[in-house]
Formats: structure tokens, sequence, C-alpha cells
């Protein structure tokens, strides 16, 4: 391994954990730097689950010091995205990620209505709904959740955010105590699959772990520094960027192979 692979892996990481803690899409940079190093999609979707179960992990511990993790909906909601994953991982083990790709880039531009046109339902809780109990709608909602995240991950913490927001009304800090926590619980499994089947590679995934680790503590302070209206701004900024890779339209495999070479 170069030095400059080396530098590239651990900086590039410290921006990814940095935008995944303060919203979500860091994935798809993972993804195209891993593709650039030459691994396979199925080995770049594989590896990059130790960037993001590291990095969870941390976030939800400084989350949960900061007292957003006392909702036990939080918890109760792990579980059956966890079992959604089991799914979603063995199937990307069998099945094209492209068939999710655009289906993906779609809900990340309706979201970014929602983000215009409700802001402050964003910005603040719905009581609402924060005081209602789960259905089983709900439930079944982050199983499904649960599939896409086992099976691609990229922009599953928008699909996180939107449900916890929507569904269960909470501001945006607290989707992202819940995002970070219930990804961290599925990405156990999604780990454990992969790693099984012998698609991770170790080297890279924890070399960019470090990054996403470094970068993950930066944003948490930070988002309880500048709160929601920053971090607002900055989820979307990061969906048009990932809805641009989601359709072909930017190619970020070719800007890190250009880096590289």
């Amino acid at each position: 391994m170069t030095v400059s692979i080396f530098l590239i892996l651990v900086i590039s990481g410290l921006f990814v954990g940095f935008i995944n803690t303060l919203s979500a899409g860091g994935t798809a940079i993972s993804i195209a730097l891993y593709l650039a190093l030459g691994l396979s999609p199925a080995q770049a979707n594989a590896t990059n689950r130790i960037g993001v179960l590291l990095q969870s992990s941390l976030t939800s511990v400084l989350f949960s010091r900061k007292g957003f993790l006392k909702n036990t909906h939080f918890f109760r909601l792990a579980l059956p995205t966890m079992l959604g994953a089991l799914v979603g991982a063995i199937l990307s083990l069998v099945l094209p990620e492209i068939l999710f790709s655009y289906f993906m880039g779609i809900s990340l531009l309706v979201m970014i209505v929602f983000l215009f046109r409700s802001p402050k339902k964003f910005e603040e809780d719905d009581f609402s709904k924060t005081e209602n109990g789960i259905s089983f709608l709900q439930y079944l909602i982050f199983f499904l959740i649960g599939i896409y995240g086992g099976f691609v991950q990229v922009g599953t913490g928008f699909l996180l955010m939107s449900a916890g927001s929507m569904l269960l009304g909470y501001n945006i800090i607290k989707t992202n105590a819940l995002k970070t926590t219930v990804m961290a619980f599925y990405t156990v499994i999604a780990v454990l699959i992969f790693w099984q089947d012998g698609s991770i590679h170790w080297q890279y995934g924890l070399l960019h772990s470090i990054g996403t680790f470094i970068g993950s503590f930066i944003a948490t302070k930070l988002a309880f520094k500048k709160g929601a209206k920053f971090i607002k701004w900055v989820v979307i900024f990061v969906i048009i960027f990932t809805s641009l890779y989601l359709f072909k339209i930017v190619d970020l495999k070719l800007l890190f192979q250009n880096f590289l070479t």
C-alpha cells in the first residue's frame, strides 16, 4: 500500500464520517473510493460496512451521553430493522445493486421537497406523533428500511431520518440519534453476513474507518453546537450530491481514479 492510498483512505473517511453523522449519503464516497482501488462492487459494498458500524456506534454513544437515547422507541425499532438487514444482506450476494439506484435517487429528491415545504416540522418535535406508541405499520417500514440497508446501504440514513421525522415526529437532532442507533444495530448483522462470505477487505475498511471515526466525533460535537438549522442545509446539499451519483450523472469512481494516478 502506497502512502497516497493510505492518506486518501483516512482523509476521505473523515469527510464521510462528518457527512454521515450530520445527515447521510457519505457512503457514496466510500463505495466510489473502494471501486477506484480495484474492489468489485460486492467487495466495496461489504467493506463499506466496517466504517458504517464503527462511526454509527461511536455517534450513538455520544448521543446517549447527551441524553438523546432515553426514548425506548429507538431500540424497539432496531429489531425489525435488524431482521430486514439480514434479508437485504443475503439478497445483495445474489442480486445487482442497480435495482435500487434509481428508486433511491427519486426518494432523495422527494425528501428535498419535504425539507423546503415543512422546515419547522424538521426542526421541532411534533408532539402529536412523539407521544404515540409504535404501530404495526411503523414496524413494517423499519423492516423494509432494514432490507434496503442490508442490501446496499447508500442513502439508508435518509430513509431513517425521513421515518424519524414524518412517522415519529422527531426533530432533526433526534432523528440523527435514531438513525445512528438503529444503523449500529443492523450493521452488525450485515457485517456478519459479509464476513462469512469473505467479501470484506479488512485493511481498506479499517483504515477508512479511522477517518470516519474522527469525522463522526467532530460532526456530533458540531451538531450540538450549531443545532437543527445548520444540519438541515447539510442534508439538502448531500441529498443533491448523492442523487447525482445514483443517477450516474456524477462519476465518483473516475474522480478518485484520476486522483490516485
